[in-house]
């Protein structure tokens, strides 16, 4: 898509392809920061600790949508600066010197810049090459530990950051994007059981997603999940973090975890064509595992009698 936006670009200005390629990354990594809190509300998956996680009088005292998205969670003191890549890369650098950061790999963002084996100063030179979106909890329903619906609303925020606007000026992107990260420490420590204090902005935000699936005329897969996210948005008894209480048992989740692996254990030994892992062949091609994993999953079992 990258390569696609730049050929029709490429003659309308003086930037390079760097530029622009680190101009639509810093654009979906703004909206995404800016409404960390929607994802939080709407995926939210940790709402206690289980016992001594914690030391005495330490930690949220009452289930929240997710320990992890809030303070209490794995971080670091040194927050990001989203504002461009040049100021983050700037102050991951920072870090390092001061000594808050060993490397880049020690910093734990809920977004971060990545270059392919290499440092993210290089980006500045020749553009971004993927981020990572580090907000999301494990969803223990599912045996992968995300739904697909989850990663289509994810694609949907991201398409509609990149085709559209930037959501202030580049002046006021530092508070702006302060003020979203606030937000996001706020819903994460709400009762998982009660509405969001930002419903109001979370229903703006799902209604310029819907008027923008319209304009691009996606599938009614995608419809699904906007039907889906309202409904949450509506009812927060519908919400993982909400249903994730129902199941504490005495202050635990361990009960339910146990169930629930043991549950996903029986199924795998059905399988009639267990992935073995990497014990025949340890140094399997990327394309190769991609085709274990995945190409025969839509393929019916041959029926012997």
């Amino acid at each position: 898509m990258l390569e696609a936006v730049w050929w029709n670009v490429r003659n309308e200005g003086t930037f390079s392809k760097a530029e622009m390629i680190n101009h639509l990354y810093e654009k979906i990594v703004q909206g995404f920061i800016r409404y960390e809190w929607l994802l939080t509300y709407l995926f939210g998956n940790n709402p206690i600790a289980e016992k001594n996680f914690f030391n005495d009088n330490e930690g949220p005292d009452h289930p929240v949508r997710s320990i992890r998205e809030s303070h209490f969670g794995l971080g670091n003191k040194l927050k990001g600066d989203y504002s461009s890549v040049a100021h983050y890369a700037q102050g991951i650098q920072n870090g390092i010197k001061t000594g808050e950061l060993l490397n880049e790999a020690e910093f734990h963002g809920s977004i971060r810049f990545k270059k392919n084996g290499k440092s993210i100063d290089e980006a500045l030179k020749s553009g971004v090459d993927y981020i990572e979106l580090r907000m999301l909890d494990l969803d223990p329903t599912t045996s992968v530990g995300v739904m697909t619906s989850t990663i289509r609303f994810v694609r949907m925020m991201l398409t509609y950051f990149m085709m559209t606007p930037a959501l202030t000026e580049s002046t006021k992107m530092p508070e702006f994007l302060a003020e979203g990260m606030y937000m996001n420490e706020n819903v994460a420590l709400e009762n998982p059981k009660s509405k969001t204090q930002y419903q109001a902005e979370g229903q703006v935000f799902l209604d310029q997603l819907q008027d923008f699936s319209a304009t691009i005329h996606w599938g009614p897969e995608y419809q699904e999940v906007l039907e889906m996210m309202q409904n949450r948005l509506d009812n927060t008894n519908l919400t993982p973090s909400a249903n994730l209480t129902d199941h504490i048992q005495n202050g635990s989740l361990v009960p339910y975890a146990l169930q629930i692996g043991a549950r996903y254990q029986k199924r795998a030994h059905r399988n009639p064509n267990p992935f073995k892992g990497f014990a025949d062949n340890p140094e399997m091609p990327v394309t190769e595992l991609k085709q274990k994993l995945f190409d025969k999953s839509n393929q019916p079992v041959e029926y012997k009698e």
